[in-house]
């Protein structure tokens, strides 16, 4: 049967038209895959670096706080009794959610003075949060809670605490050791960022994972379970970026270092995002299976027609013949014989002019949609690249006053302190606090106090020039900076903006004032922290003076 002519030309095309089809199926399939996997990687590699950026940036506020916390005036000059440490505990820890303890303690680690005074009483010199607060500026890696564990509420399912301390000596005027200032913060917190950076439910269908790992490679999240006792081993995180194998399972695997702001919140920690490898390749199995499906069918429909016309092909088949070797060279435009006896021929000729052009246009439809996959690509890429960027505005802007955030006001203190150091040019700062703000909370609400905010940014902004900076410093605390402002310049800004800021009537609060303590680096020394200490020293004495006031440091 296989020997006549008529079953081998029907072999023969059958078998052609799915080689044919098992090509294209495998090219196309094998490309879409890789560009799916591409795709796949770089958003990983997205993931990844903004939740490292998220963590640095959370690591280093909460250490500045406590170091600046350290070094304010209620604390380094004041009594540091219950009565007087208390109250500015208690109110910070009811302003940070993230800190599950803050407190003080003697110079010998005793007694500590704590919001809620749960640790009165203990001795904590032996704690490695307070050993190493008392030298300097310190942050540690994250643990299990030890004092702590029966006496904060217990936690959602039973999980146990686990935190990332944070400590910083205060020292008084002459440099002796006064306390030493500690911060337990809950490590909850990496859970809301690693939620924060994942898309809900079309994560969870993508199983896409955030890891946090330690120096050692452990993971330090998710989990309590990730921490091993103390000399135990635990499971190592595999960091390298691509396809990675975890215990018999392959991951598509990308990482990204937590950058650290100084040697101080350095904790070597990394960020993996990882997602099952077959559920990244499960997208590209569609296509193949449209190619595959198409290209049968097309050599279905190929044998029956050979199949019905082969037995009527003997005397005329050399001129097809012909024409089908000049298509098989590679000629596009061949036109089958026409002065053929039968009707049977003319159709067999007209058939194969048509399965040339099916497959020309194949050829085309392929060319068409890997140009629209390489566009595909381009518009992720360019999409990735506006979300780097609306990221980077927004770690510079504060969500509420539309203002600078503490962070660029830091970077333009450094510069302008920079220039001022080469070029000798005074430079102002002014740090600004809004009168009883806390009294405007408590009687109106948050809302009313947010308004607050608001109305009196856009007072503060509107005042200035282009050249000068108003930040939102902390809370209701705003930050301004003055190029080629000295002493009297400063003076006179800062009347106007408190002039200002009490020329509004806010609904439902009615007149705010604002005091403001001003400083003037004018000796080509630049020092940052001196200058906002002098800064806000000021402040503190327009406050003690009454409010309402501006008050230059000397």
């Amino acid at each position: 049967m296989l020997s006549s002519f008529r079953s081998r030309i029907t072999l023969s095309f059958g078998l052609l038209a799915l080689l044919v089809a098992a090509t294209l199926s495998a090219v196309l399939g094998s490309l879409v895959s890789r560009l799916v996997a591409q795709e796949q990687a770089h958003a990983l590699a997205f993931i990844a670096s903004s939740t490292g950026t998220l963590l640095a940036e959370g690591l280093h506020e909460r250490q500045r706080e406590v170091e600046l916390l350290a070094a304010s005036a209620e604390l380094a000059g004041a009594p540091l009794d219950p009565a007087t440490a208390g109250p500015v505990l208690e109110r910070l820890q009811r302003s940070r959610p993230q800190y599950a303890w803050i407190g003080l303690t003697d110079p010998a680690g005793g007694d500590p003075h704590d919001a809620g005074g749960l640790l009165g009483g203990v001795d904590v010199s032996q704690r490695p949060w307070w050993q190493a607060g008392r030298q300097g500026l310190h942050t540690g890696d994250v643990h299990p809670a030890v004092l702590l564990a029966n006496l904060l509420p217990a936690r959602p399912g039973g999980e146990p605490y686990r935190f990332v301390d944070f400590a910083a000596p205060v020292r008084a005027a002459d440099g002796t050791l006064r306390a030493v200032l500690g911060v337990h913060a809950s490590w909850a917190w990496a859970d809301e960022v690693a939620r924060a950076q994942l898309d809900g439910d079309r994560a969870a269908q993508k199983s896409i994972e955030i890891l946090i790992v330690d120096r050692a490679g452990r993971p330090l999240y998710p989990g309590p379970a990730a921490l091993a006792a103390e000399g135990g081993a635990a499971p190592r995180v595999p960091l390298a970026s691509g396809r990675v194998q975890v215990d018999g399972q392959y991951y598509l695997n990308a990482s990204a270092p937590v950058p650290a702001h100084s040697a101080v919140t350095d904790l070597g920690w990394t960020v993996v995002v990882r997602q099952p490898a077959e559920v990244a390749d499960r997208a590209a199995a569609p296509a193949r299976w449209t190619v595959l499906l198409t290209g049968g069918a097309v050599a279905l429909a190929g044998m029956l027609l050979a199949w019905m016309t082969a037995g009527r092909v003997a005397r005329p088949l050399h001129a097809i013949a012909a024409a089908a070797r000049r298509i098989d060279a590679g000629e596009r435009e061949v036109a089958m014989p026409q002065d053929l006896p039968s009707s049977e021929l003319r159709e067999l000729g007209v058939s194969l002019s048509r399965m040339t052009g099916r497959l020309l246009e194949r050829e085309q439809e392929l060319a068409r949609s890997n140009e629209a996959l390489e566009a595909r690509v381009a518009e992720r890429t360019a999409a990735l690249e506006r979300a780097n960027e609306e990221l980077a505005a927004l770690a510079h802007q504060d969500g509420l006053t539309g203002l600078r955030n503490r962070r660029a006001a830091d970077e333009r203190l450094a510069h302008e302190l920079a220039r001022h150091r080469r070029l000798r040019r005074p430079l102002g700062v002014l740090l600004c606090d809004i009168d009883r703000f806390k009294s405007i909370n408590d009687r109106h609400g948050h809302a009313v106090g947010d308004a607050v905010l608001r109305a009196v940014a856009q007072r503060l902004a509107a005042s200035l020039r282009e050249t000068d900076l108003a930040a939102r410093f902390g809370g209701e605390e705003f930050l301004v900076l003055l190029p080629e402002t000295d002493r009297a310049g400063l003076a006179r800004v800062a009347e106007k903006l408190r002039a200002a800021v009490e020329a509004l009537n806010v609904e439902q609060v009615g007149t705010v004032t604002m005091s403001l303590g001003g400083a003037v680096a004018e000796d080509g020394a630049g020092d940052a922290a001196l200058l906002l200490e002098r800064a806000d020293q000021a402040l503190y004495g327009a406050k003690a003076a009454g409010r309402n006031r501006v008050v230059m440091s000397a």
